[in-house]
């Protein structure tokens, strides 16, 4: 949490940034519940880009996450506390700011409707850095794990940030049975057939060449989108990886949109 708001230029990462203020999903994930080890996501867009409690395609997006160690007090929820800290250190305070999260905990706490029990010093960081804002942040309650693009992307960045970016050790947590695997994929042994994976791939790489040929800066590629297509480009090149439903959801939806 630290490094990302002490070296991330927020306003540069979000060019398009007005007095409207500020979106952002967060998640938590722990590996282990709890013990941990735990990581945090956070994805921020202009507010600008929410139009009908929608985030219109194509928006500038800016990402982080972030892992947490094993710990005894490593939970869940101190990982969904976590991402809404960063949130309030990285948008600025005066500005409007909403915060969608599909920790009914977190929320409730945060609004002062369920009484603070447990984690009493990020809460205290909670307090503070409140403090600092004109206006006190907007909650809103996502249903989680339910095909909502910007709640699946927060909860992939998390489990990732759980393993400190270990893509492999990510996926296979994915495929095990473990209740905290998020978003579990189809199993390997219902995989794809290999003549549906190895066109997906082919697709997929054609996207990838497609979006690296296209100006970071251009406007024209969603980052979201563009990271996205980087990642699965990588991880469909592994023989034991299968894509989850929504993952191919996703996928095949980009591919429809830029007509790959």
């Amino acid at each position: 949490m630290l490094q990302a708001t002490t070296t991330v230029n927020f306003r540069a990462q979000l060019p398009g940034l007005t007095t409207a203020g500020v979106v952002a999903y967060t998640d938590g994930a722990c590996i282990k519940n709890p013990g941990g080890p735990a990581g945090w996501s956070a994805l921020f867009w202009s507010a600008t880009d929410l139009v009908n409690g929608s985030i219109r395609e194509h928006a500038p997006c800016f990402e982080c996450y972030g892992h947490i160690p094993r710990a005894k007090t490593t939970t869940n929820n101190r990982a969904e506390i976590a991402a809404v800290l960063t949130v309030l250190s990285l948008a600025p305070p005066g500005l409007p700011l909403k915060i969608y999260s599909d920790s009914e905990y977190t929320i409730k706490v945060a609004q002062g409707i369920y009484q603070m029990k447990a984690n009493p010093d990020l809460w205290s960081a909670y307090r503070i850095l409140l403090g600092f804002r004109k206006v006190a942040p907007i909650f809103e309650w996502v249903r989680g794990h339910n095909g909502q693009l910007q709640n699946e992307r927060a909860d992939e960045l998390a489990g990732l940030g759980a393993w400190n970016s270990d893509e492999a050790a990510y996926d296979k947590w994915q495929h095990s049975e473990a209740h905290e695997a998020h978003n579990k994929p189809r199993p390997v042994k219902n995989k794809l057939p290999s003549t549906e994976q190895s066109l997906l791939l082919k697709q997929t790489l054609a996207l990838h060449t497609y979006f690296d040929s296209v100006a970071v800066d251009s406007g024209r590629i969603n980052p979201q989108e563009r990271k996205f297509v980087q990642d699965m480009a990588k991880r469909l090149q592994k023989p034991n990886f299968a894509p989850t439903d929504k993952q191919l959801q996703w996928l095949k939806g980009i591919m429809t949109r830029y007509r790959v």
